[in-house]
């Protein structure tokens, strides 16, 4: 079956031509291992261990600040209000503080806190441990946990804290491999296109089918097509096994990719790409790329905060699917937990459904579990390419899109001389963005919102932008963040702003009928929606469209900027 799909680079692979065998390869599987997410429950639980013990009894709550800055001094605290977890308070963009005396062995800590933790043990600041959300304390006795919590989103806090030794944590482990394993080798052999192989397998136990299929290794996801922010294409994919994979092109070319993490990435080089896929014994597939072509009209998906609502996410993928776009644009909040083992294979997977291109923007919750450093390692790794900045400037036909990644800095901003405002800065102020008919900025936060109770928008993007939506740069913002679907246009100097809210393509909605009281918006929907923009120099049509289908809402944004002269169009 042809795959038509657009994919982003690991950055961790490296290509080569080679010669090399393909010859023999068996058995092949019937689709990739995350295809059918009910099939492989287990898999997919990400719980914290048992036999934990609780500490979530005589914090201190010792007050928030809004300081910048992800590295921070413990500040001298005052007197504080005692409490249990968990704890939650509405301070969006500020650092929660919280102290508690422990007596402890060595071990490890598990810290839930929104959006993400830093620790300090007698005034001693514990990183984060590199293998994942935890950290290793030492024991201490009568000591002092202070732990900050950096809250980017509208509520925050510290959820609950937990203490497990080394040797029940290592054994949690070995346990969670053990079953991940048992649950990929009996899925793997269910996948078996071989019927009389797969009958064969079966009989054995999962220990003796994981050995008989060690070097026939399964695609965790479809290859998914993506542009990244340089303006260059990519296929990228994930296997089981890191290491070679091997790819055989159409006109009998052979190349090899080698990736450390089991994330593969192949440049599209050329407009087209049709290649046959294998790693060690394993044909993987086949598959066919095409670089969408964008001319004088192009169409478009948008849609934010999939995070994490899988079943929702499926639904709206298979809604792009039918509407045959030539680019998919993610406002952010892509996974709900950016520090979860296997969220970003998961959404690749669900985007490989959509086949077509992808242009991914991050948001807050794709930063969770890496507030200590803000790297997110993960999304990073899974979702862009080694180097690449998580923002950019695209080409899109008749549209300029400028895509922005404030949630690398605390709290969420671009600041001056960084090195994303001077990008920003150059592009709005260049001569071929001012070209454009349609210039659109794609960033997860909104300047405007009203559907979430107590949330107006970020003030820190408004302060950003403002200056250009006055000089007419700007003629459209797209983002997430709020979970609904939300369309204000503004006049700034006579020039025509239009602000849209598509948070609802996954995470949980707002609540309706709460609304905050201003800005007021000219629609908000609350429901799980995802956009599709039909775009020439002339019009900006959008129809949103609810998960089964039926429109939400429609309009056509006119573009004042050009006009008619004896049949033609012209930029004024």
């Amino acid at each position: 079956m042809k795959k038509l799909i657009v994919g982003i680079i690991a950055g961790l692979a490296t290509l080569a031509c080679a010669k090399i065998s393909t010859e023999n390869a068996s058995p092949t599987y019937r689709e990739a291992f995350f295809a059918e997410e009910e099939l492989v429950g287990d898999f997919l639980i990400e719980a914290w261990p048992e036999r934990m013990l609780a500490l979530d009894s005589g914090w201190i709550f010792m007050g928030k600040d809004s300081l910048p800055g992800i590295e921070r001094v413990l500040p001298e605290f005052g007197k504080g209000e005692k409490l249990d977890l968990p704890h939650r308070v509405s301070f969006p963009n500020h650092s929660l503080w919280y102290l508690k005396e422990v007596n402890l062995e060595k071990g490890i800590l598990f810290i839930d806190g929104d959006d993400g933790v830093q620790l300090w043990m007698d005034g001693h600041r514990i990183p984060r441990a590199s293998a994942g959300e935890f950290f290793d304390v030492p024991s201490g006795k009568n000591s002092l946990l202070t732990i900050r919590v950096v809250n980017n989103a509208m509520a925050g806090g510290l959820r609950k804290v937990r203490w497990i030794s080394e040797e029940s944590f290592a054994d949690w482990q070995n346990q969670k491999k053990h079953s991940r394993d048992s649950i990929l080798a009996v899925r793997k052999v269910q996948l078996l296109v071989d019927s009389v192989q797969r009958a064969k397998l079966e009989k054995l136990t999962w220990v003796e089918k994981k050995q008989e299929l060690e070097d026939f290794p399964v695609l965790m996801t479809d290859p998914v097509l993506m542009l990244g922010t340089d303006q260059t294409w990519f296929v990228r994919w994930v296997s089981e096994k890191s290491g070679e994979a091997r790819i055989r092109i159409s006109d009998g070319e052979k190349l090899e990719l080698n990736a450390i993490d089991g994330i593969f990435t192949l440049p599209l080089l050329e407009d087209s790409i049709r290649f046959e896929l294998f790693q060690d014994k394993a044909f993987q597939g086949s598959f066919e790329f095409v670089r969408p072509e964008f001319g004088d009209q192009v169409k478009l998906a948008l849609w934010g905060d999939s995070q994490g609502g899988w079943a929702t996410f499926h639904q709206i993928a298979r809604l792009v699917w039918e509407k045959q776009v030539d680019l998919s644009i993610g406002a952010g909040d892509l996974v709900n937990n950016g520090s979860e083992e296997y969220a970003y294979p998961r959404f690749l997977q669900k985007l490989s459904l959509m086949q077509t291109a992808q242009l991914p923007v991050p948001g807050n919750h794709d930063y969770d579990g890496f507030y200590d450093d803000l790297d997110p390692v993960l999304l990073r790794s899974y979702v862009f390419r080694r180097k690449e900045p998580h923002f950019g400037f695209q080409q899109v036909g008749p549209v300029g899109i400028l895509t922005l990644d404030p949630n690398e800095n605390f709290p969420v901003s671009i600041p001056e001389n960084s090195a994303q405002r001077k990008m920003l800065e150059q592009v709005l102020n260049s001569d071929s963005w001012t070209q454009f008919p349609w210039k659109m900025i794609v960033l997860h936060q909104p300047p405007y919102s009203q559907g979430w109770p107590g949330y107006h928008g970020e003030k820190n993007i408004r302060d950003l932008l403002d200056p250009y939506f006055h000089q007419g740069k700007i003629d459209l913002v797209v983002a997430g963040h709020t979970h609904d679907y939300e369309r204000l246009t503004r006049e700034f100097s006579g020039n025509s702003v239009h602000f849209l809210i598509v948070g609802g393509a996954g995470g949980g909605l707002e609540p309706e009928g709460q609304d905050s009281n201003f800005p007021k918006m000219d629609r908000v929907i609350k429901k799980n929606h995802v956009a599709i923009a039909e775009v020439d120099k002339e019009g900006f049509k959008l129809q949103v469209f609810g998960i089964t289908g039926e429109v939400l809402d429609e309009i056509t944004f006119k573009n004042r900027k050009v006009k008619v002269v004896r049949g033609c169009l012209i930029n004024q």
